[in-house]
């Protein structure tokens, strides 16, 4: 069975920056479509009780979530989502594919 990696990004967002995050999450969301040939989709963030977020990134493996990891340095347009956000943790999962 085909199967995704998933990776479930928690992030702080720095205090008053929450707008800038989102605004700039669809730029950054592009620019990793662009360069990681397997990546699938980042389908979901969302707000947690304690405040923090979770990002939601789909992969095809877990090479290809480490290359955009190592890659998003050098993405002017994921920079500025990480300049406004600390990572807290990343949990990986996998996914079935029907």
């Amino acid at each position: 069975m085909k199967q995704h990696l998933v990776e479930f990004v928690r992030v702080r967002v720095r205090e008053g920056q929450e707008e800038e995050f989102l605004a700039s999450r669809p730029g950054a969301v592009a620019a990793v479509a662009a360069a990681i040939p397997g990546f699938v989709a980042a389908p979901v963030i969302a707000k947690r009780e304690d405040g923090t977020w979770t990002d939601v990134w789909v992969y095809d493996s877990v090479e290809q979530a480490e290359a955009a990891n190592a890659k998003a340095a050098d993405m002017p347009e994921f920079g500025r989502m990480a300049a406004v956000s600390e990572v807290v943790s990343i949990d990986m999962a996998w996914m079935p594919v029907a």
